[in-house]
């Protein structure tokens, strides 16, 4: 109603919180699905913030592939380990870190999906992952992989075994040293080792940008394998 030109309002706005507390609460009643909003906007980014700073960045990725056994992480773990030393630091962050790819399969049916999936895992990296040049694998995993198509995913590096396709390293200090950190008590089994690089001349790789380094990156790897491990 009016009064004297003055309007008189009924509900809420008539009468104004006093004090903080009353404020706050007039606040959290309006604002609250806002404030919880902006709160979880806030926690997110500055999660994404923390995994970005502390996320590894890695010199190396290599697929561990197998078709004749699956490898355990304290396995995979163990090779890493006698790996790294023959890494060098790439990207300049004053370490060498090695990412293994775990691709191990064997072939019991009763495993079936996990063998699936980890194939389909191999198979993506092999069509798009440019940043995985090198293979550790057995004979099924490097016959699986330089078969998968009519030209073949290995590039032939006139290396010592396999017609000059792969290196293998089974019976060589990394893997003895591997099985002693590993499998002390002999309770693992343990494939044949082949280490091989991704072929990319000819392929829709060629030209990538970066792709010449890696691959560069990679055969220097395999070199130092082989120079180490033949001395």
């Amino acid at each position: 109603m009016y009064f004297k030109g003055v309007i008189f309002v009924a509900g809420e706005n008539l009468v104004r919180p006093k004090g903080f507390k009353a404020t706050v609460e007039n606040f959290w009643y309006h604002y609250k699905f806002h404030t919880i909003v902006c709160l979880l906007l806030v926690i997110t980014l500055a999660v994404s913030v923390a995994q970005c700073s502390t996320k590894t960045e890695y010199d190396y990725k290599i697929v561990v592939a197998t078709k004749s056994m699956p490898l355990t992480t304290t396995q995979l773990t163990a090779l890493k380990n006698e790996l790294t030393p023959y890494g060098t630091d790439l990207n300049g962050d004053e370490q060498v870190n090695i990412l293994l790819v775990d691709c191990t399969m064997d072939s019991n049916p009763a495993d079936y999906q996990n063998n699936l999936a980890k194939q389909q895992k191999l198979q993506a990296i092999l069509m798009s992952d440019t940043d995985v040049m090198l293979f550790i694998t057995d004979l099924k995993a490097f016959s699986f992989i330089k078969n998968l198509n009519d030209t073949g995913f290995i590039e032939n590096l006139n290396l010592p075994d396999g017609d000059g396709y792969y290196y293998d390293f089974t019976n060589t200090d990394i893997i003895k040293n591997t099985k002693a950190a590993a499998d002390s008590e002999n309770l693992f089994k343990w494939p044949e080792f082949l280490i091989s690089r991704r072929i990319i001349k000819g392929t829709l790789f060629e030209g990538r940008d970066g792709v010449n380094e890696n691959m560069k990156n990679a055969d220097a790897f395999i070199e130092r394998v082989i120079s180490g491990t033949t001395k």
